[in-house]
């Protein structure tokens, strides 16, 4: 068991590149899975290949939890293992369910320690009790792939005795005198875990002696499939984004996107429902049950281009303009934004012009919390607004959100033909909902630039002439 445990711990810290010796902080509950866990990783500590730590997360749910923590404290005293006792209050009107709940707040723990990886003592019947339920709850392929033996992300976990039957760590640690808690909630079968473990799998092995060996087993593939499906969707995002990147590009900006509904449909239903599924991981959205992701994804597709789609997935909402798809955080410019003044913007201290405007800070990249984007700016040649207008003057960032009287106009072109904003959204295919919060940028209350769009011809720099480049950089 030793030798399997240095194994895992040498091939994990490989992989993940971390110097040697590692540090390893045990998640100690005190049961016979930690027990043996500590017992092992110690004797590699004390021939120098890694440095030890513990942790035991106090729950408060149990009336035994502080005679746990005790016995925690004298088991790490003994060994000479630095031990980190935390309290945690669990929510039990959370609507998680209790042992979700409490899986939640240990997590919490785990990822304030400071520690290479944290050591957990899941094993063998461990992940075919997991491969189980979440087969029984309907999972899809990243559901039913279990637990991996490491993962950095979002904690660096290393389980080292994953491969391990809990059968031979009992052996080992009577073999070796151990003393452990007994958990009385373990016994309880109205929880599913437990119900899993004392009545589903022995029933399954006096049929099938290896179930417990084959559904660990079916876990690994699967994991390999959930590997290649998640890379698969991935490139298909990317594709998306790129080919929403060029469409923009074609309307004369860089920025608002979004992914391209023409490569999904072209894709298929299930790799498109891949490529969304992962969209919605990388901006770190919960992920939503199968039949509302179908039915988000078949509302975009068919909608036709003017119509509005709006599918809820929790703090981000999925909206399709023209032909893109947007994952948007709020439908609409800031609910930060103050209501819009109607005073004329004019230089004010602490950096604001007025109540309406801001005056821009002359720097390369300016942040907006209020319009929900970042201002930049670079150095061009016969490009946007001419440098020596920008010398003296001073240069105002105001929204439609900000500022009130009518819509204002740009003039643009040779000779200048006044524009409204409307019309020039429209062109740009700029979606609605950032509108309001799309910087105007001013010079003696003049309309000068539009960032990403376009430069009013009085203020642009002509043929060969120094100018400086505006562009609007939305937070979705």
């Amino acid at each position: 068991m030793h030798a399997a445990v240095a194994r895992a711990l040498e091939r994990a810290s490989t992989r993940a590149c971390i110097a040697q010796p590692p540090s390893i902080c045990v998640g100690l509950s005190g049961g016979l899975d930690s027990i043996v866990l500590l017992h092992a990783l110690h004797a590699l500590a004390a021939d120098g290949r890694l440095r030890l730590s513990a942790v035991h997360v106090h729950h408060g749910l149990s009336p035994n939890a502080d005679r746990w923590a005790a016995f925690c404290r004298a088991a790490c005293r003994r060994l000479q293992v630095p031990l980190s006792v935390r309290k945690v209050a669990v929510d039990r009107q959370a609507g998680l369910g209790i042992e979700a709940a409490a899986r939640l707040q240990r997590q919490r723990v785990f990822g304030s320690m400071r520690a290479d990886w944290i050591a957990l003592a899941h094993h063998r019947d461990d992940q075919a009790e997991t491969v189980l339920l979440q087969l029984l709850r309907g999972a899809g392929l990243r559901g039913l792939s279990a637990m991996p033996q490491e993962s950095t992300a979002p904690l660096r976990v290393l389980r080292p005795l994953l491969d391990l039957p809990r059968a031979l760590l009992a052996a080992c640690a009577r073999q070796q005198c151990l003393e452990w808690i007994e958990d009385e909630s373990n016994a309880d079968t109205r929880l599913d875990r437990n119900f899993i473990r004392h009545e589903v799998l022995p029933l399954l092995e006096r049929r099938f002696p290896s179930a417990s060996t084959g559904l660990a087993r079916s876990g690994r593939l699967l994991a390999q499939s959930a590997r290649l499906v998640e890379a698969i969707a991935v490139e298909d995002l990317r594709a998306a984004i790129e080919d929403g990147y060029a469409a923009a590009h074609l309307h004369g900006h860089g920025t608002a996107a979004g992914i391209s509904i023409p490569r999904l449909a072209a894709i298929g239903e299930a790799r498109a429902r891949e490529a969304l599924r992962a969209w919605l991981r990388w901006q770190g959205v919960d992920m939503p049950s199968e039949r509302r992701l179908v039915e988000a994804l078949r509302q975009a597709m068919v909608a036709g281009a003017e119509r509005t789609v709006e599918v809820a997935f929790g703090p981000v909402t999925l909206r399709r303009y023209r032909d893109r798809l947007y994952l948007v955080a709020c439908p609409a410019a800031q609910a930060a934004i103050p209501p819009r003044s109607t005073g004329v913007p004019g230089r004010s201290a602490c950096g604001r012009a007025g109540q309406g405007a801001f005056e821009w800070n002359r720097r390369a990249r300016m942040t907006l919390p209020l319009l929900g984007g970042t201002l930049l700016s670079e150095p061009a040649i016969g490009a946007g607004i001419a440098r020596r207008l920008l010398r003296g003057g001073s240069l105002t960032v105001g929204a439609r959100a900000l500022e009130g009287g009518p819509a204002p106009r740009i003039a643009l072109g040779e000779p200048p033909i006044r524009r409204t904003l409307k019309n020039l959204w429209q062109e740009s295919a700029v979606p609605p909902w950032q509108r309001d919060g799309w910087p105007l940028l001013r010079i003696g209350g003049e309309l000068a630039c539009i960032p990403s769009l376009a430069v009013a011809a009085p203020f642009a720099a002509g043929t060969g002439e120094p100018g400086r480049v505006f562009r609007w950089l939305p937070d979705d």
